[in-house]
């Protein structure tokens, strides 16, 4: 059995390289870079107690932030994360109506993962249930309160 840093980093990696972008997606921002933070971080957000590095960040040309995701484990769906996903959320562009925060959650973690994002007033642009059956990573959606065009399962 892989151990779970090794799993999420693996996690990471697949989902940056087949949802940002898509990969028949055309209006993919000119010069937008995807950076990974799995074994190694690249790219962290500076607050006032300590760098955060989310697990995906998409930077305009000039470097600004324009989409997050994160990538959590079960036990990391619970109030302990709330700080961290406001945080994420606050430091993203934003998008048609929310915040470019996407949020990764595995199976059985997606209605106590929608409540906290609710309860806690936080925007996102989607919150996305990821499994592997049989070694093969699959995205199902479960709420995309942004862009209808991210609203795909992969």
């Amino acid at each position: 059995m892989v151990n779970e840093d090794t799993l999420r980093n693996r996690i990471i990696r697949i989902i940056a390289a087949t949802r940002f972008p898509f990969a028949d997606q055309e209006d993919w921002g000119e010069g937008y870079a995807t950076i990974v933070n799995d074994e190694v971080k690249r790219r962290g957000l500076d607050t006032e107690y300590a760098v955060v590095y989310p697990s995906i960040v998409i930077t305009k040309p000039d470097g600004r932030v324009q989409e997050l995701a994160d990538i959590a484990l079960a036990i990391e769906v619970d109030s302990s994360s709330v700080s961290r996903w406001r945080l994420l959320s606050e430091r993203t562009g934003m998008g048609e109506r929310e915040k470019k925060f996407f949020l990764y959650v595995p199976p059985g973690s997606e209605k106590k993962a929608q409540r906290l994002l609710e309860d806690n007033r936080i925007s996102y642009a989607g919150l996305r249930v990821y499994s592997i059956t049989d070694g093969i990573l699959s995205v199902t959606p479960i709420k995309t309160p942004d862009s209808d065009y991210d609203h795909r399962i992969t």
